[in-house]
């Protein structure tokens, strides 16, 4: 009967080590990339209009310059055109911005481009940003879909 027995050491190290590895398995699950299930949606039945007087919108102001709201980003491309495109990079969820340089979109996370439509420049993302319309009057730009 003895030999069934697991002494006190035994048992301590093999509880140590199943709850190392049950942490482990956590936080390694948080390092896994988002499945495409899990990429936020790009908004829809979209329209809002933002002032350009306001401060917060400063930025759309000057060529090159972007905002993000409500899930899209408005920039002011370097022709001085305004567009808007889902915020949400459709390879793995990243939030992408305005790259002046480019006049192109760009995920920082994993090099996807995308063109100030929406479509794919270059991958790895598949998908194309979604595009919504955009039309100025003075001062107020209006964002739809």
């Amino acid at each position: 009967m003895a030999a069934d027995r697991m002494d006190r050491k035994e048992f301590l190290s093999l509880l140590g080590l199943g709850a190392a590895a049950m942490t482990c398995s956590y936080f390694l699950a948080g390092c896994t990339p988002n499945s495409s299930n899990l990429i936020t949606a790009p908004p829809t039945n979209v329209d809002f209009t933002l002032n350009l007087t306001d401060p917060a919108n400063a930025a759309l102001k000057n060529n090159g310059g972007y905002i993000y709201q409500n899930g899209i980003i408005v920039a002011r491309t370097i022709n001085g055109d305004y567009v808007a495109v889902s915020q949400t990079c459709t390879h793995q969820g990243g939030t992408v911005y305005y790259d002046k340089a480019g006049n192109e979109f760009h995920c920082p996370v994993h090099g996807s481009n995308f063109a100030t439509n929406g479509s794919v420049i270059n991958g790895p993302a598949a998908s194309p940003l979604m595009k919504y319309s955009t039309s100025l009057s003075g001062t107020s730009l209006r964002v739809y879909s």
